[in-house]
């Protein structure tokens, strides 16, 4: 076994050492790789990652060609959202309802993603010591996905201060 120091990069988390002796976990790496393998580097970016109670719908829009392309760049962006992003968790699960068929519109939907991710490369989360305190939020809407009428159901749990799910 070999000590190789403080960890600053692992699986696509970049760690950086806070002053007050907490860690800040962001993927600024990553998300600009996603962003290249898109051709969207130099895009403008966009303050939110959907437009206002757009819901997408399954048959709208003409079929998209690229269908490989399509599920390797919301593959990427639903590992985004597993491991740093959550603001971008419900917006890349309601693209990723469509892999089977997507549809040019549902691909105008990611590039607002990816437009966001631009604007917001530098965001993560910041762990920092605090009580053990475990709390939880949820919320959700009843029958809202208009294609199905299911229900889509949030949460995150805190431990302390630090989101943990």
């Amino acid at each position: 076994m070999k000590d190789l120091g403080l960890l600053h990069y692992f699986l696509g988390l970049q760690i950086t050492y806070v002053p007050n002796g907490g860690l800040f976990l962001s993927q600024t790496k990553y998300a600009s790789e996603i962003l290249q393998k898109a051709g969207m580097l130099d895009c403008n970016a966009s303050i939110t990652p959907c437009l206002p109670n757009s819901k997408l719908l399954r048959d709208e829009g003409a079929p998209f060609i690229d269908i490989k392309t399509y599920r390797s760049i919301v593959g990427c962006l639903q590992y985004l959202t597993f491991t740093r992003r959550p603001d971008i968790a419900y917006n890349v699960n309601s693209v990723c309802q469509f892999m089977q068929a997507p549809t040019d519109v549902h691909f105008l939907a990611v590039k607002r993603i990816l437009r966001y991710v631009k604007g917001t490369l530098n965001y993560g989360v910041t762990f920092r010591r605090a009580p053990l305190e475990l709390k939880a939020y949820t919320d959700s809407d009843w029958a809202g996905n208009p294609n199905d009428k299911r229900s889509t159901t949030g949460l995150v749990i805190f431990l302390g201060n630090c989101p943990i799910s």
